[in-house]
């Protein structure tokens, strides 16, 4: 029986735990006060926005290595049946290895009002995965001529037949409660347990993804200072997620001053242990109907620690909603005025 070399095995227990991580971390978006839709669907219908966007960021994995991944999502809402349609499509493929995994997911989300500025929308999630791995762009053990210094252009090692492509439904459930100042939310994901195993012969089970958020607007100009711009916001917000062995901690602090915005934020992560692994920069614009944005995500790097990437985020939304048109300058996050 050959044994597969030390430096094999860390190389994929490396790739392994980047990608559990990365799935807790809503397919890998940073910013997710912007995009709070990919960690909790319910966010679809809030508002009754209709809204779409599109978002690249490019995670560096290593000098040789990176990750690109493209986002573009959808809201629309059908007011007269009190209900929101959301639409997301993820694709991201790491150029070496030739990994490409493809995520679309549609959610219904229906509108409840509890009182005067109480909002509670459930939604249901219905998402179809699709992983793939060219294995001609993997490198095995058998394939290293170490007298030589050449690479064997084929191997024999019996993992190299058995890895293939993936297809999967993912079934999820959300809500959110909010009013004009607070929100909270809870997602459950891979309610189905969906198989996502590149090996034929053995396979994994996605855990249940379990995530909490919250998150409280601040009026930072009530009385209309000069010293700040009319329409001047803080957005605090948090989540917590657990996805089998792995836990993650995300916060954000995003300063609305007018057009302007200023975002930072902090992600803590555990597998072994738990550390604080980036910290993020953002900065936006508000213009008539579109918000532009580009974050910078610096890694903390820590021995024993979770692999943390450097990564940079561009976004472009468009809110389509005719209130938003006749209601400009208004930037706060948690608005409720367009529901009825």
């Amino acid at each position: 029986m050959r044994k597969i070399n030390k430096k094999y095995t860390s190389i994929t227990a490396l790739f392994l735990m980047m990608f559990a991580l990365s799935f807790a971390q809503d397919e890998y978006i940073v910013n997710h006060s912007k995009f709070m839709q990919k960690t909790n669907p319910s966010y679809f219908g809030l508002n009754s926005l209709n809204k779409t966007g599109v978002l690249y960021n490019q995670m560096k994995l290593n000098e040789f290595d990176k990750m690109d991944n493209k986002y573009v999502f959808g809201a629309l809402s059908f007011d007269n049946l009190d209900f929101s349609l959301g639409l997301d499509v993820n694709s991201f493929k790491i150029q070496n290895t030739g990994l490409t995994i493809n995520l679309a997911n549609l959610s219904y989300v229906y509108k409840l009002q509890f009182d005067n500025d109480l909002y509670f929308l459930p939604a249901v999630t219905l998402g179809f995965g699709s992983q793939s791995v060219n294995p001609e762009n993997l490198i095995f053990e058998d394939q290293l001529n170490t007298a030589t210094g050449f690479i064997n252009t084929e191997s024999i090692d019996p993992l190299a037949p058995v890895i293939s492509n993936v297809n999967y439904l993912d079934l999820g459930a959300s809500f959110l409660l909010h009013s004009d100042r607070f929100m909270a939310g809870l997602t459950l994901k891979h309610l189905n347990k969906p198989n996502t195993s590149y090996n034929k012969e053995v396979p994994f089970e996605k855990p249940i993804q379990i995530s909490l958020q919250g998150g409280y607007e601040f009026d930072l100009n009530p009385y209309e200072r000069r010293y700040l711009p009319r329409y001047s916001y803080l957005f605090a917000y948090g989540s917590f997620t657990k996805f089998g062995d792995a836990t993650l901690i995300y916060l954000s602090q995003d300063f609305q001053l007018g057009e302007f915005s200023v975002g930072l934020s902090q992600q803590a992560a555990s597998l072994n242990t738990f550390a604080l692994n980036n910290v993020g920069v953002s900065i936006g614009l508000a213009v008539e109907n579109f918000d532009f944005g580009i974050l910078y995500n610096f890694p903390f790097q820590s021995p024993g620690a979770v692999f943390s990437p450097s990564i940079f985020e561009l976004f472009v939304t468009f809110d389509f909603s005719i209130y938003r048109r006749n209601r400009r300058g208004q930037y706060n996050r948690l608005q409720t005025d367009n529901y009825y």
